[in-house]
């Protein structure tokens, strides 16, 4: 019986240790994975908050191709990031661009209060009473513009209306998409499903 009760005792025991590894072992899974996940959070945190590696004020950029001179930029104030996850340029007071053909002449402006570059897509990001005016009189207004130049398209997903210089109204929708050259752009409705209008400037047609 003194051999039974020590034997269950003990058997009572090493049960008890192997839950209390089980336990151990499934909580250190649980932390690891818990700050392998906080970890993220905190870089995220720290990237977001990351002192800029280069700061300007009153700045003029251009940017050329080929000696063409293509865009000029003139900022009140610039912040170039250089963190782990992402390279780019923001604009926290707003810009100022002049866009030009190859020919030198100008095509288009555009002034925002606030705007990003992202310099590994170099996709162009602008925030706050965005205002695009091109050549031929046309002003699009918009809380909101990407512009991808790889593509050579700009789009929304906020309100955006097109006017003419005199006040005429073009057209709008809840979201936009153009060619940057806005020889071709659509406006859609707030479902997001099908096209409202699109405008040809060569001849002027609608579809």
């Amino acid at each position: 019986m003194l051999w039974g009760f020590v034997g269950s005792n003990r058997q009572s025991v090493f049960m008890k240790n192997i839950f209390r590894i089980t336990l151990i072992i499934l909580l250190l899974v649980v932390m690891f994975h818990s700050c392998a996940n906080d970890m993220d959070i905190i870089k995220k945190i720290i990237d977001a908050e990351i002192e800029p590696d280069m700061v300007g004020e009153n700045v003029e950029l251009l940017y050329s191709d080929s000696a063409r001179l293509q865009m000029r930029l003139v900022t009140p104030l610039i912040k170039q990031f250089n963190s782990a996850t992402e390279r780019r340029r923001e604009f926290p007071q707003g810009l100022h661009i002049w866009f030009y053909e190859k020919s030198g002449e100008l095509k288009a402006e555009l002034t925002a209060n606030w705007a990003k570059e992202d310099m590994e897509t170099e996709i162009w990001e602008a925030r706050s009473n965005v205002v695009l005016t091109n050549v031929e009189g046309q002003i699009l207004e918009s809380e909101q513009l990407f512009w991808d130049p790889k593509k050579g398209e700009v789009h929304s997903s906020k309100y955006t209306k097109i006017i003419t210089k005199d006040g005429d109204y073009e057209g709008s929708g809840d979201s936009f998409w153009a060619k940057q050259d806005f020889t071709e752009y659509k406006f859609f409705n707030k479902s997001g499903v099908g096209r409202t209008t699109i405008y040809y400037k060569e001849d002027n047609e609608k579809n």
